[in-house]
């Protein structure tokens, strides 16, 4: 028996030929129906090619039918649409290059034989525009990359299509009997090769594709995360004894601007005394101190009225920001003495508000600056005792003494040799006592006006000897007599000054005077003033060693 399709001599009772596979009718047998001599396939009543296999049936001397690529494009039209969004008009299965009906499962047009893209024997029939179903052929996929020749059977192309005629498939070769079909292997390994090249091709084209998006993800992303990233920012700051390692507060600072998110900043923030502490995003601000902080030992400071402009710019979200070139603080001491209550609860509050890591006791420092101001004025009053003291400390060429803490400030000191006299500083003119040496004791004591209230030895029978006016009893004996002579003539703020001074406050003129004016010039009260001198003076007197 001889195989209709490619001649080869085969068996009598073979049902498929062992050379093609072409399925062989038994002998005998009536068909029923018309078969492909290619595959076996059955054939549809006047067909012209297998739809299976899309080889030509055509009976011998009639030819082919040659479809029109204009009216295969517009019957492709009619089923999957026209390209440029268009939805197609009608859904009757046709072939798409001829227009003739078609079956869901035919892999080939039976009217023109050309291949049904996306289908395969037993299998839907899937639109060009769809995705590949499972059944989709890679030589249907490298196809659809490629897309046609010509470039107006794209999809989008306009105008008028040329009536180019598709030629029908042509008939199996035939062999001589016992010669095997030789096959193409190596159109099949370019078809392959083609298939893997375009393939390739696509998947470069995504790699691509998917590579330039993560880049700029990863680009978007930096940018995020630069925008929104906290920088430390380190400004010079210079205060004296202001010491954040030994438990001073750290400085306050202002910081007013707006950050590269555009949202505006007015915060404050604390720096320690190596300039750091700032935590800042991208962005242009000006920089002020808020307060005073706290020394350890209670020191408070002016709060300069400097303003630094710096800008934070780094894209780096782990970078650190040095602007000490930019400009500095500089905290002057205030002096204890000087310092308030307002400042003190100031620089408190603020230190108050400091409560991140590390923060100093506010507490704490609020009571060292109030002790620093209480040990401040301390000293200050014990200095001024100290030169009062020294002040009040009388040397002559043979003796010294110390005059009362009553007079400090009110008396003045003049010193000749070994004669010494005291007067008030308000009314020099006015002499509280003298100091004169002389050998022996003093025999003549004076009157009721003046005398020598005591006598003090110096040695080798030299005295030191204490003279004094009773300022008093003078200037009341004036008032009392209506005295007209301008040298006994005093203002009541002279008269009280001196009997003040002389008497160490515990006497007044105007006692003295009226004391005198009931008891016809005589007074107990004048008196007072010898025993204030003799106690003061006098007692204090003794010789250099």
């Amino acid at each position: 028996m001889i195989c209709p399709t490619c001649h080869a001599e085969i068996s009598d009772d073979a049902l498929f030929c062992s050379s093609c596979g072409t399925k062989i009718e038994p002998v005998g047998a009536a068909a029923s129906a018309a078969v492909c001599p290619q595959c076996g396939a059955e054939l549809a009543p006047g067909a012209l090619f297998c739809s299976h296999c899309g080889a030509s049936v055509a009976p011998a001397g009639v030819p082919a039918a040659v479809p029109m690529v204009d009216d295969a494009a517009q019957a492709a039209a009619a089923l999957w649409g026209d390209g440029q969004g268009a939805t197609p008009t009608r859904r009757a299965l046709v072939c798409p290059s001829c227009g003739a009906p078609v079956s869901p499962t035919d892999p080939y047009c039976p009217a023109c034989g050309v291949r049904l893209l996306g289908s395969r024997a037993g299998s839907p029939q899937s639109a060009p525009s769809a995705q590949p179903s499972a059944d989709t052929t890679m030589v249907d996929i490298a196809r659809e990359a490629v897309a046609p020749a010509d470039p107006r059977l794209r999809s989008g192309s306009t105008g008028p299509m040329p009536r180019v005629a598709v030629p029908a498939p042509s008939a199996a070769p035939s062999h001589d009997d016992g010669e095997k079909p030789r096959r193409n292997v190596g159109k099949t390994v370019g078809i392959v090769v083609g298939v893997i090249a375009v393939a390739a091709l696509a998947g470069g084209g995504l790699w691509y594709a998917l590579d330039a998006q993560r880049q700029q993800d990863e680009a978007t992303q930096q940018a995020e995360q630069a925008t929104q990233a906290l920088h430390s920012v380190t400004i010079a700051v210079a205060a004296e004894g202001w010491n954040t390692d030994e438990g001073a507060s750290r400085l306050p600072v202002r910081v007013v601007g707006t950050n590269s998110t555009g949202e505006a900043v007015d915060e404050t923030q604390y720096v320690t005394t190596a300039g750091t502490g700032l935590m800042l995003r991208q962005g242009s601000y000006q920089l002020s101190v808020a307060g005073s902080p706290i020394a350890a030992d209670g020191t408070i400071y002016t709060v300069p009225d400097t303003v630094l402009d710096i800008t934070v710019a780094t894209d780096n979200p782990g970078d650190a920001v040095d602007v000490t070139s930019q400009g500095s603080f500089t905290l002057t001491p205030i002096d204890a003495l000087e310092v308030t209550d307002d400042q003190i609860l100031a620089a408190a509050q603020l230190a108050a508000a400091d409560t991140a890591d590390g923060h100093a006791d506010a507490d704490t420092l609020r009571a060292a600056a109030v002790q620093r101001r209480e040990d401040a004025a301390a000293a200050k009053q014990e200095q001024q005792e100290q030169e009062s003291y020294d002040s009040r400390h009388v040397v002559a060429d043979s003796y010294e003494f110390y005059m009362p803490s009553y007079w400090d400030g009110r008396v003045t000191v003049q010193v000749d040799g070994d004669h010494v006299s005291v007067c008030s500083a308000k009314y020099p003119d006015l002499e509280l006592f003298n100091v004169t040496v002389q050998r022996g004791t003093t025999q003549a004591v004076g009157d009721v006006g003046y005398a020598c209230l005591g006598d003090v030895a110096l040695g080798d029978g030299t005295y030191a000897s204490v003279w004094a006016h009773r300022w008093g009893w003078l200037i009341g004996y004036a008032y009392m007599t209506n005295s007209t002579d301008p040298n006994d003539y005093y203002t009541m703020d002279e008269a009280e000054e001196i009997v003040d001074l002389q008497t160490g406050g515990n006497v007044t003129y105007e006692s003295i005077r009226d004391e005198m004016v009931a008891n016809d010039g005589n007074s107990d009260l004048v008196f007072v003033t010898d025993d204030y001198l003799y106690a003061c003076i006098v007692e204090s007197l003794q010789p250099l060693e």
